[in-house]
């Protein structure tokens, strides 16, 4: 019982840490200048190629796991003023945990990913608002508590006998459309003045994002299916953000995210090869992401 809520507790606060401080608060902080933020985009690959060997010592990935957080907590007691060593240690910190973070979970542990996404996205969404350059406590405290988890887990072991899927690299291209078209549209609005729905509508985000994973959770259904109902989810965040209906799009956008988050969690979790792994989350997380944020800035779509 208590390795399922450290597991969910370190994923959670681990997750609500690349929201509040990476992807909304360095990347605000220095206004989206790309090339200030390369080091931490060079950092976050390299950390996260880096952590499907083997290092030295630390066969268990709950080994590296506290070498990354030992590394992000020492690194968040400097935010959000970084040179770029700082940022490259950063992205290094953050990249090691991307696949060890999933790497840790069963495919099954349906329930500990509920309440890790669950308490990502409802603190994303309370504290999304707070000035960016006050975020030092939550970057500071947010790694604490994900390294107290990671130390609870010290002896955990990884079920690599669950984990009896390695889908061919095809598979994971869905995955990277959806972060891309998230990251764009969630950049794209964060600067649109005329669709502010995080500091009016904070209350009904946080519903829906527990709704969207709330269907994914208790809806059975086979991939297909799923990705096409990510497909439509999407087509109509971005038609309402088109046609500038905040409501609505407050209620249909989290619903969204925490639905295709369910899924691509559950995905990567089934991969039995880390080194495998860590090579598509450089796709899947920092290239797809990154992309949506360059696109954003271009305003291409919008």
């Amino acid at each position: 019982m208590i390795h399922s809520v450290a597991l969910s507790l370190l994923l959670g606060f681990e997750l609500a840490y690349y929201l509040l401080i990476i992807q909304t608060g360095i990347v605000s902080h220095y206004h989206s200048d790309l090339i200030v933020l390369f080091p931490m985009f060079l950092g976050g690959v390299i950390g996260t190629w880096l952590s499907g060997f083997s290092w030295i010592g630390l066969k268990n990935p709950i080994h590296k796991v506290l070498v990354a957080l030992t590394l992000q907590l020492f690194v968040s007691f400097f935010y959000p003023n970084y040179d770029s060593l700082d940022l490259i240690l950063l992205g290094l910190a953050v990249g090691f945990m991307a696949p060890l973070g999933i790497y840790l979970f069963k495919a099954k542990q349906q329930k500990e990913l509920f309440f890790a996404l669950a308490i990502a996205y409802t603190t994303g969404t309370s504290f999304f608002m707070l000035d960016v350059d006050l975020r030092e406590p939550m970057a500071v405290v947010f790694s604490a508590v994900a390294l107290a988890c990671a130390l609870i887990l010290r002896n955990y072991r990884v079920d690599t006998e669950t984990k009896t899927i390695s889908l061919p690299f095809v598979s994971y291209l869905p995955l990277m459309l959806w972060i891309l078209l998230d990251s764009n549209l969630f950049e794209t609005l964060s600067r649109h003045e005329r669709i502010d729905i995080w500091s009016k509508q904070t209350l009904i985000i946080a519903i829906f994002h527990i709704a969207g994973l709330m269907a994914a959770y208790f809806v059975d259904t086979s991939k297909i299916k799923q990705h096409f109902f990510i497909a439509a989810l999407f087509i109509a965040s971005y038609s309402l953000s088109y046609f500038e209906l905040p409501l609505l799009l407050a209620m249909v956008y989290p619903f969204t995210i925490s639905y295709y988050n369910v899924v691509v969690f559950t995905t990567l979790s089934k991969e039995v090869d880390l080194s495998k792994l860590a090579f598509m989350m450089i796709f899947v997380g920092w290239i797809a992401s990154g992309l949506g944020l360059a696109i954003a800035l271009s305003k291409i779509l919008h």
